[in-house]
């Protein structure tokens, strides 16, 4: 806000804040609300550098345009979850560059680490191989074409 406006909205006698200090948001929730609006702008960044449509980012999320579309216009009842699907889907690095950044907040690894692949481990001799190979295979048909122009 400019400084004029701020001195001038004070002298009517209105409050100048934040969306955060309105809300009584913990700076947690704030950032959280802060990421959420910049993963929005990253979607759409990533897909138009990408030259990818919204419903040809839609198929390789197994969603449909119109969730992309919300995805890009901070909706906000688009889940984290879906942000981040979205992003997945439409840069082939980001799942490296996340993982790179999650080492970096976990700190060293220790002998035994937390990796997905140790969970999953752990799930398939809970389940049994002969189930652990059904919750792993994929499902007939779930194969997604990617756009001729997807890197």
């Amino acid at each position: 806000m400019k400084k004029a406006d701020k001195e001038r909205f004070g002298r009517a006698g209105w409050k100048v804040g934040s969306a955060a200090e309105l809300l009584g948001l913990t700076d947690a929730e704030t950032a959280v609300v802060e990421a959420k609006l910049r993963l929005g702008e990253a979607v759409r960044t990533l897909r138009r550098e990408k030259r990818l449509s919204q419903a040809q980012l839609a198929e390789l999320m197994g969603s449909s345009q119109a969730r992309v579309a919300k995805i890009e216009n901070r909706d906000p009842e688009v889940s984290l979850e879906l942000q981040m699907k979205a992003v997945f889907a439409a840069s082939p690095t980001a799942r490296r560059d996340f993982d790179a950044l999650v080492r970096k907040w976990s700190g060293p690894t220790t002998a035994r680490g937390d990796s997905a692949e140790r969970v999953r481990g752990a799930k398939r001799a809970k389940l049994g191989a002969t189930a652990a190979r059904r919750v792993s295979a994929k499902p007939k048909g779930a194969t997604r074409k990617r756009p001729a122009n997807y890197d």
